[in-house]
């Protein structure tokens, strides 16, 4: 099982910062798959699927993570915005190439990177005539 401690460290790492109340409810979901990854994987590996799995989850939080940081006297830090989509499938596949099992599959989030919408687009036209 994982700890909120480990997950905490592990999604730092990787430039995810989570509320308390979020992370903890991440664990707790990570945790409920641990029967079957006990049953599959040595527990190094069954605790590198817990990771990738909460990565994914946190990821899922949103598109915020942090790209630098720096520390004593002058805090500052850096966020990044961009490429979500290639920051999640790199994720889900380091989580499926580990999961041999499927033991995380149904937690994974849905890819938020297909999600198709519609829309309307309502314009108003004119004329810009001289006189």
């Amino acid at each position: 099982m994982i700890t909120t401690e480990q997950a905490k460290e592990y999604l730092e790492s990787v430039g995810i910062e989570l509320p308390d109340f979020i992370l903890q409810a991440l664990v707790d979901q990570a945790n409920s798959i641990q029967e079957c990854l006990d049953a599959h994987y040595p527990p190094s590996t069954a605790l590198l699927i817990q990771c990738y799995l909460l990565g994914l989850m946190g990821l899922a939080q949103g598109d915020k993570y942090i790209s630098s940081q720096s520390a004593p006297s002058g805090a500052s830090r850096s966020f990044r915005y961009q490429s979500f989509g290639d920051r999640w499938k790199g994720s889900v596949s380091l989580l499926r190439g580990l999961d041999t099992f499927g033991c995380a599959t149904a937690l994974i989030p849905p890819d938020p990177t297909n999600a198709a919408f519609a829309g309307i687009w309502i314009g108003k036209g004119g004329c810009m005539c001289g006189k």
